[in-house]
Parts: structure tokens; sequence; C-alpha cells
């Protein structure tokens, strides 16, 4: 079997719960260093892996043998670390958002191709059970074709951390934004056509959003709804996805999707009544009865997607990555426009 002499830069919140147990636990990896400034969080490193501590991430690449870097460092960082590393021979996995900007991010891609690397963006949301039960959902075709999908992540948090701040590349549009606005296009499988983007600062302590209001055109006509807003003190439902004969919203108490839709020859082709004047002044056409069926699905039927696994057959066997490049820079246009809207 393959083993990848991994690094891990960065052991903050996503460093050190996600990506360090990850690359411990998988056989495929061999987790051999680690990067981070603050001496504590080297030694615990240190202490738990038995991997080498480095303070800064150039002393790490002068004096370590890889064959994946893993970048969980704040995403200032990304672009000049993950270059430094295509330099240096190596592939890289990186922690979203890519980068800051969408020039940085192209910066990237253009120096991976250069020098015939491999990059692949942590996108983990599409890998969760009730997204691939949607998409199994999707697949039977019970709603019809889709045109509108509603997203919304909600709660309230005077969030006080570096991403709160723009300085830094802080908020909610790149942090939750860049999940959601990958897994509304993954769902839809279609590019933005055009976006409509409101930011505000509300609860938070920072400068930088906690409330974006999204609407996102696809090139197929598909309406792309998105809320994320850690200033509301009621919830909105997390997700609604609409179709021609019926939706699928998700049931949070249940953890199942309730879908609710016609069959597709349920109904006549009905009349339209063309002269102003309607029969018997009736306007709403509610004799026409809707013969819904009802589905419950439970989450629990579906398994998540083993991301790092996906990853090891990427990077050490040659196969398709779980998210081409090519979507995370979809997915940075995207937040791009919604920042120039």
């Amino acid at each position: 079997m393959k083993v990848l002499r991994t690094a891990v830069v960065g052991l903050g919140r996503i460093g050190w719960q996600f990506h360090a147990p990850q690359v411990a636990a998988h056989e495929g990896f061999s987790f051999i260093a680690a990067v981070d400034p603050l001496e504590e969080r080297r030694q615990e490193a240190i202490e738990r892996y038995g991997v080498r501590g480095y303070s800064t991430y150039e002393e790490m690449l002068a004096k370590e043998t890889l064959d994946l870097v893993v970048i969980a460092s704040p995403t200032p960082f990304h672009a000049g670390q993950v270059i430094a590393a295509f330099e240096r021979g190596y592939d890289v996995f990186c922690d979203k958002p890519m980068a800051p900007t969408l020039a940085e991010a192209d910066r990237m891609i253009e120096t991976m191709r250069a020098h015939g690397r491999k990059l692949m963006v942590y996108q983990p949301h599409r890998a969760r059970a009730e997204i691939v039960a949607l998409r199994a959902i999707l697949a039977q075709g019970w709603i019809g074709p889709v045109y509108m999908i509603k997203s919304a992540r909600t709660g309230y948090t005077r969030r006080n951390d570096w991403q709160a701040l723009r300085q830094y590349g802080g908020g909610m549009l790149n942090n939750y934004g860049a999940h959601h606005v990958d897994l509304l296009l993954h769902l839809s499988g279609s590019r933005a056509r055009r976006v409509c983007c409101a930011l505000r600062a509300i609860a938070t302590l920072g400068d930088a959003e906690d409330v974006v209001k999204a609407v996102i055109e696809t090139e197929d006509g598909t309406i792309l709804d998105l809320d994320i807003n850690i200033a509301a003190a009621h919830g909105m439902r997390p997700w609604h996805v609409l179709g021609r004969r019926g939706s699928a919203v998700l049931d949070e108490d249940e953890w199942a999707w309730r879908v609710r839709f016609y069959g597709e020859e349920a109904l006549g082709e009905g009349v339209v009544h063309e002269e102003l004047a309607a029969p018997e002044r009736r306007y709403d056409n509610v004799d026409e009865m809707i013969p819904w069926e009802e589905q419950v699905v439970p989450v629990t039927e579906y398994a998540a997607v083993d991301y790092y696994e996906q990853c090891y057959h990427y990077y050490a066997l040659d196969e398709a990555p779980y998210v081409p490049i090519e979507e995370t820079r979809e997915v940075m246009r995207v937040l791009e426009m919604c920042r120039e809207s």
C-alpha cells in the first residue's frame, strides 16, 4: 500500500479537530510533521502523534521530504503556502475557502498546473449523509425538474475570533458561504450566470459580515437561494428543494427528508380561461385536487462519504478528485460575484 508522507500546517480548530486526527487514523497517510507558531500546540501534536514540530512553514519545507501538505492555516496564508509546496514538488490538500480572492485562487491553480501537482480543497459538506440522501431522492425524479434550491444556516453568535475580521478574510461569506455555495452548485450541476447578494454585520463583535443573503441564477435557470444568518434568534428551514411536481424538505427533528409530489401523469392538461370575465367569478382553480404522494426518507439509511479515503484515492492512486478544482474555482468565482454585488 502506498503511504503518503504528510505534514499538517496549522493546529487551530480545523487542523487539530479534523485534519490531524484523520491523517493519523488513515493507514495511507504517515503523519510526520506539524507546523504552528504556538509552542504549546506543537508540543501537543508531538506528544499525541509523535510528529516533528516546526514553528515556521519555511523551516518545515526545508527539512522534510513529503508527498502531501495539508494546509489548515488561516485563509490569508493559503495561496503563499500552497504555491510554496508546489514549488517544492509536493501535492496539497487545502482547507476552505481556497483563498481570500479569485485572483489568488487562479494563481494557485496556474502554479499547480505549471508544476504538474495535485490540489483539492476541503469541501466536506457535500460528503454529509443528508446530501448523499438528497442526491438519491433527486435521482428518483419524484419532484420533477428542480427549479429552486433554498439553503439556510442560522443561529445567533457574537463572533469574536479572527473570522470576525475583514483584514484576515473573515466573514460568513468566506466561512460558511464556501460550504453552502459549493453545496448549491453541486446539487444544481450548473455554473452561475448571475448573482445578487447583500452582506451585513449585525451581531458580530468584529467588522466582517455575519449575515449573507444571496440569490444565484445558474446557467440552466435554477434559482439558488442562500441565507447565512448568525444574527437570527429563530432558525430557518435548512433545506427546501422545489421541483415542478413537488418538493423536499429536511426535517431536523426526525432527521429525515420529507418529500411531497404528484405523479407525472396524475394531472390532466387543464384548461386556461383567456377571457377577462372568469366563469362564476372563480379565480383560484380551487376545485382542482392535487393527488399528493408522500415519502419519508430517513437520513440514517445513507452513509456519509469518507472524505480522507477520497483524498487517498486521488493523491495516492491517481483517481479522479472527489472535488475537481474547476468546481472549487466556480465557488470562488461566485463568492467574488457576491462581494462585487
